[in-house]
């Protein structure tokens, strides 16, 4: 089966401006020297904005739709504050950050079958994280082996009969994210994690250790290269209907303080499915749950890449 679907709980920022680039790479963990593009096609990369402790402001996926345009996809309730702790820093540079939400739709496309998006005239990326864009206004973003976003301007060459009347595609994206191991930043949990909680160390590009300074580096650097990290971001899924909020408490029986915290989670059949922080320890002894009484464990799932202490 395959569909498109609308993202309304991401929106874009545009950065426009002869100094985009350069602004952005000062501010945050990824490489943003990385997003180039090439003949029409370039790459997609993770990232976030920290404050000046390393904790995380807000998480964002990252292309450049030209020379003077970077475009970040952000948790929609995330945007305005996205905006205003850019602005901050921007007002000695060219740039002007864009409130994209008006001017630009995300849709996303899931299926085995890549003959819908072919025949919207899109070029499909081969690898993970690869963009391409058209001249219609469409940008394709390859996520994984079976999901797509296409970042869609309003003025776009032509109608897309496609996108009309779309069914809601936030709760299956959250799902697909929670099993491919990345979370991001929630309202909930502004300034609550450095990047490596969230295991950006091992996620797209999400953070560079090579390109040099910017918000948040020192202590992000110091993680990676002298630290030992006590808290990593785990799958795990448990049996109840209660909807679990993001940075709420887990529990472990022979610890007095929680033992960690829901990054994202999202209902499945017969229970939820869940990224949390949480420590090693206690994923080790097997012993987390998400009531103070340990009344309802958490059962580990598997994630597709192995985890660091960096």
């Amino acid at each position: 089966m395959t569909q498109f679907l609308e993202i309304k709980d991401h929106q874009l920022l545009l950065l426009k401006g002869p100094d985009a680039q350069k602004f952005l790479q000062g501010q945050v963990t990824c490489d943003i020297a990385q997003l180039a593009i090439h003949e029409r096609a370039s790459k997609s990369i993770l990232g976030a904005h920290c404050t000046h402790k390393g904790r995380m402001l807000f998480s964002f996926l990252a292309c450049q739709f030209d020379e003077h345009t970077v475009v970040l996809s952000i948790y929609a309730p995330l945007l305005a504050n996205a905006h205003a702790q850019l602005k901050k820093y921007s007002i000695f540079s060219k740039v002007d950050l864009i409130d994209g939400s008006k001017s630009h739709r995300i849709i996303g496309y899931k299926g085995s079958s890549l003959a819908p998006l072919e025949a919207l005239g899109l070029v499909v990326p081969d690898l993970i994280g690869g963009v391409t864009h058209s001249v219609s206004g469409i940008t394709l973003i390859r996520l994984d082996d079976e999901r797509f976003e296409l970042w869609v301007a309003a003025d776009a060459a032509q109608p897309i009969d496609a996108f009309e009347s779309l069914d809601s595609g936030d709760e299956q994206w959250c799902i697909a994210n929670i099993k491919q191991g990345i979370a991001e930043v929630r309202t909930e949990t502004v300034e609550e994690f450095i990047p490596q909680m969230l295991n950006f160390q091992v996620l797209r590009e999400a953070i560079s250790f090579t390109k040099g300074c910017y918000t948040g580096q020192e202590v992000v650097a110091r993680m990676h290269y002298l630290g030992k990290l006590k808290k990593h971001l785990y799958r795990f899924s448990v049996d109840t209907n209660t909807p679990l909020a993001p940075n709420a408490p887990l529990f472990s029986p022979d610890k007095k303080q929680a033992v960690g915290h829901i990054a994202i989670s999202a209902p499945t059949d017969g229970g939820q499915t869940l990224l949390a922080v949480v420590t090693e320890e206690s994923v080790i002894n097997d012993k987390v749950f998400i009531d103070q009484d340990c009344l309802h464990k958490l059962q580990v799932q598997p994630l597709p890449y192995a985890i660091t202490n960096e």
